[in-house]
């Protein structure tokens, strides 16, 4: 007899017993991410591939239990936690295929941005998106999130340097937005979903609120909410379901594997501190600062330079017993990286 429950449910699916875990020093283990928040999830699924992924989120589906899914764990919003059902999507995720000489590179949802940087190193190429987090974050949170980081800005994020999603979507269909017939493949499996993209599109580009809102959103860095962009930058629905996949934090579908246009990789790299006597002289250097075309800049207060003269790395001349009301820039500059554009497929 199948027992009651989420774990029940999971396996009447087809998931095997090994795979549902509902002990709770399991649930207890992933009750957290790098936020302050904590779920206790239900039941939690170490999904082997795509197919286990459909079986979870079709049979909650059907049942009106959430999915959530987590890899790397680095989430600082609690996107990564939930008390229903969670699906590991890190342990069995993790390929990396180079492609085209490294100019384009697919990936699984549970590889670290790390991992594949590592692995384009040899062709001189990176992929855009650079958070801070490179060596613990995954490609399953960098699409779900757009990640940008703090120097590939709007022309290199996650939405602009993808190619292709291979996607499973709450029905269980499969995707992959890079076959050429894959507008006709999802309006032949989603219908409704189809008719309804193109709707969306159509109700977008005729409203000119709609139309100067979203270029003004969309011409700065903004990672919040869905990439409503997608309506004018994509005509097909399977471009703009693929692309608004990218910044919908697992809402959507879950990504099997992400296909991304890399950027040239720097070949120096170096950072300085410039350390100015207020925050307002720092701000008021920061126009000619940035017209030296710097990867990026980040402005730090007296309490931030406070902070950092606790690390092992800290400059010898930065110490707490003469900061006062000092403000710094932190300026790296980076030699041979695309910051203007990147060209895509």
């Amino acid at each position: 007899m199948v027992p009651p429950g989420p774990r029940g449910l999971l396996l009447a699916a087809g998931l095997s017993v090994d795979q549902v875990l509902d002990r709770p020093i399991d649930r207890a283990a992933r009750a957290s991410d790098a936020s302050h928040y904590r779920l206790t999830p239900a039941a939690v699924v170490i999904a082997r591939d795509a197919d286990d992924v459909a079986r979870t989120i079709t049979a909650c589906a059907a049942n009106s239990v959430g999915v959530t899914f987590r890899s790397g764990g680095t989430s600082l919003s609690g996107q990564g936690i939930t008390d229903q059902v969670l699906v590991d999507t890190r342990r069995h995720f993790r390929a990396i295929e180079v492609l085209e000489e490294g100019r384009a590179v697919r990936t699984q949802p549970g590889a670290t941005v790390r991992a594949v940087n590592a692995l384009l190193r040899p062709y001189g190429r990176r992929l855009g998106p650079d958070p801070a987090s490179e060596s613990a974050c995954t490609i399953g949170g960098v699409v779900a999130n757009n990640s940008s980081g703090m120097s590939c800005g709007t022309h290199a994020n996650a939405y602009r340097t993808l190619l292709a999603l291979n996607l499973v979507l709450p029905s269980g269909t499969r995707l992959d937005t890079g076959r050429p017939d894959a507008d006709d493949e999802l309006r032949r499996t989603e219908p409704a979903l189809h008719a309804g993209l193109l709707e969306l599109r159509d109700r977008v580009r005729e409203n000119a609120d709609s139309l100067r809102t979203i270029r003004r959103l969309f011409a700065i860095k903004n990672t919040m909410g869905y990439g409503v962009n997608a309506f004018l930058d994509h005509d097909q629905p399977a471009d703009i379901l693929a692309h608004l996949v990218v910044g919908s934090e697992g809402t959507l579908a879950f990504v099997a594997s992400a296909t991304f246009a890399t950027v040239p990789a720097p070949r120096f790299a170096s950072t300085g501190l410039l350390v100015l006597p207020s925050l307002a002289e720092a701000a008021a250097v920061l126009p000619e600062v940035a017209a030296t075309q710097p990867a990026s800049i980040e402005l730090m207060d007296t309490g931030s330079l406070m902070v950092a003269t606790r690390g092992e790395r800290a400059p010898a001349g930065l110490r707490a017993d003469t900061l006062a009301a000092q403000a710094a820039l932190l300026v790296p500059r980076q030699l041979g990286l695309c910051r203007n554009r990147v060209a895509l497929r």
